[in-house]
Parts: structure tokens; C-alpha cells; sequence
């Protein structure tokens, strides 16, 4: 989940692609299971649960499965790939637990500005610093890694708290706790009705893109961008965009 860019630009036209996934059915409760033991093995008897499998092997062109993976303890939900002789070949477990130090405080940074939100962030960086170890820690994973920005998308419940000022609030305070590091978030506002049964489907996903909203009764998206300079948006336009106002991609 870690990644590397050439630009900075590159985040605007990111997209977090979701996967072409479908349940798991009986015919795949094998390789569902195969993955979830591989993977305690490898990291000393810890329990995973297969949400979704995709990718499969079985074609002259898919050599691998893939999956949607959940972490059963800490709850992070991460990607896996397995070849055909049953080897987990790639896996972003250790980026997705240091991404969930950096969305719980963001998500706990909004909430205590009165905003209701779940978040789904993670590092860009242009350099390659080496594998992430398991159970690092957020500030150590900054020092060792050095990512340039962290970017994402954090979705919002509809509320007149919902103003720019607490939005500004708490995007600045999260810049200041992670050592001053650039935050850019792609932001879509939920009305309060469906928020609980979008927040369900988003807590399930490793990845996402703007087009996963697409049939979602979205309000509002923008994005925001904050340096050490603040945000690029004031706040009086940030009142407007939280309230159902839509701010273009630029």
C-alpha cells in the first residue's frame, strides 16, 4: 500500500482502484482458507480472515489469486496475493497497520471537532527506503521512510457540526502530530441516513477510487490539501462544500 511517485501531481489523478472481487463461494473456500493459513504462518500464528477473492489462477492468464483480507485482532484490512503452489507472493500487511495508526488519530482528531468520519490513508514517497516491518510505529515508520505526503479519502456523516473551522482544526492538528508531513484528502459527504451502510462496504475494502461512489447518495466530494502554509481551502468555501456544496477535480 506504500507506494512511490515521479510528482506530486500524480495524486490527482489518483485512484486507489478498487478490486474486481466477488464472495467467496464453495468453490473457492479451499483457496480462501489456504490464504488465511499461509499467513498466520507468516506472521506467528495470527488469525486472517478472507473477506473476497479475486484474480484467480485457472486461465492462461491469471497466475495468482488474490484477495481481500482481514487482520481478525487489530481489524486492518489489507491485499494478498497467492501463486498456484500456494505461496503468498506479495501482501501490504505491515504499510496497512502503520496506515491505521495515522487513520485512527485522524478519524479521533475529527470526531473530537464534532465530525463523524472513517478514513483510508496512506504513504507516497519517491524513494525506495526498504520493507516496512510489522508493528512499527507511525512516528518510526516517518523517521525510517520518509514519505513526501500522506494522501487518501475520508468519508463524512452530514452534520451542521460539520464547518470548516473543525474540519481545518482537525486536518491541522493530524499535520502537526505527524511531524509535519503534507496531508492531501479526497473528502465525500454521506447523508447521515446512509452513512452507517456506506461506512459497513468502505470498512471492507483495502482500496478505493472515486468511482466506488459513483452509486452511493454522495452530497458533496472535494479535495483538501494542508502544509505547513494551512489549507488550501478557507473556510467560509469549506462551510459550503461540508453543507452539499461540490467542488470540481482539478
Amino acid at each position: 500500500m506504500f507506494i512511490k511517485l515521479g510528482k506530486k501531481v500524480m495524486f490527482l489523478l489518483m485512484a486507489i482502484s478498487i478490486l474486481s472481487l466477488t464472495g467467496c463461494g464453495s468453490l473457492n473456500k479451499i483457496q480462501a482458507k489456504q490464504i488465511e493459513e499461509k499467513l498466520s504462518e507468516m506472521y506467528e500464528g495470527e488469525k486472517f480472515e478472507v473477506l473476497a477473492l479475486g484474480n484467480r489462477f485457472g486461465t492462461r492468464t491469471n497466475d495468482y489469486v488474490k484477495a481481500n483480507v482481514k487482520a481478525v485482532d487489530s481489524g486492518v484490512v489489507f491485499s494478498a496475493k497467492m501463486d498456484t503452489k500456494g505461496k503468498i507472493i506479495a501482501d501490504n500487511y505491515a504499510g496497512v497497520l502503520v496506515s491505521k495508526q495515522l487513520e485512527d488519530m485522524l478519524n479521533s482528531n475529527l470526531e473530537s471537532e464534532g465530525i463523524t468520519a472513517k478514513s483510508l490513508m496512506i504513504a507516497f514517497s519517491t524513494i525506495d527506503t526498504g520493507e516496512i516491518e510489522v508493528g512499527i510505529s507511525l512516528d518510526d515508520y516517518i523517521a525510517k521512510h520518509k514519505p513526501e505526503f500522506f494522501g487518501g479519502y475520508i468519508v463524512v456523516k452530514e452534520s451542521p457540526n460539520n464547518t470548516g473551522v473543525a474540519l481545518t482544526n482537525a486536518l491541522q492538528r493530524t499535520f502537526n502530530d505527524i511531524q509535519n508531513i503534507d496531508l492531501r484528502a479526497n473528502i465525500w459527504v454521506i447523508p447521515e441516513e446512509s452513512y452507517d451502510e456506506v461506512i459497513e462496504d468502505f470498512s471492507r475494502l483495502p482500496e478505493v477510487s472515486n468511482s466506488w461512489f459513483d452509486d452511493k447518495d454522495t452530497l458533496s466530494n472535494f479535495l483538501i490539501f494542508v502544509n505547513s502554509e494551512g489549507a488550501d481551502i478557507n473556510e467560509n468555501e469549506l462551510n459550503q462544500l461540508l453543507q452539499g456544496g461540490d467542488k470540481k477535480f482539478q
